[in-house]
């Protein structure tokens, strides 16, 4: 049993988080995600035939990210809703699946590694992404 000081002092506390405006919340906004990690690995696998294209959808999968959280930031800076949390599943993978060029789907897996390496070596744009979220104050 907690004591009448413990008892008092959450009490205070949640009346303070509950009187805090969503512009100071917003302070605290993160990309960054606890617990599991194989959310996306589990869709990643359902939608890759072999092990060359679920390294493809990872690429594009931080793409997305990048694309995702920048529109989000943006619509912060502009006071509009957003939403800035752990994208773990909470992607849209159709949109991710569609921005891998078809040709490449239909490439024997041996085909498809030259163009993984490449994706790897090619910017995403996710470090950008965050480095405007960091300007216009959507993150720390």
């Amino acid at each position: 049993m907690l004591s009448i000081g413990k008892q008092l002092s959450a009490i205070t506390m949640a009346a303070i988080m509950i009187a805090i405006p969503a512009t100071t919340i917003a302070a605290e906004n993160s990309w960054h995600c606890d617990g599991a990690t194989n959310i996306d690995d589990d869709e990643i696998r359902a939608r890759a035939p072999n092990r060359a294209m679920m390294r493809v959808l990872q690429e594009y999968r931080d793409r997305w990210d990048a694309q995702h959280m920048r529109a989000q930031c943006e619509a912060f800076a502009k006071g509009q809703p957003y939403e800035i949390a752990c994208l773990n599943g909470r992607r849209n993978w159709d949109e991710v699946e569609a921005m891998v060029p078809e040709e490449v789907w239909e490439l024997p897996r041996s085909a498809v590694r030259p163009i993984y390496l490449t994706l790897q070596e090619e910017d995403s744009g996710a470090n950008a992404a965050l480095a405007y979220c960091r300007d216009v104050g959507a993150i720390e």
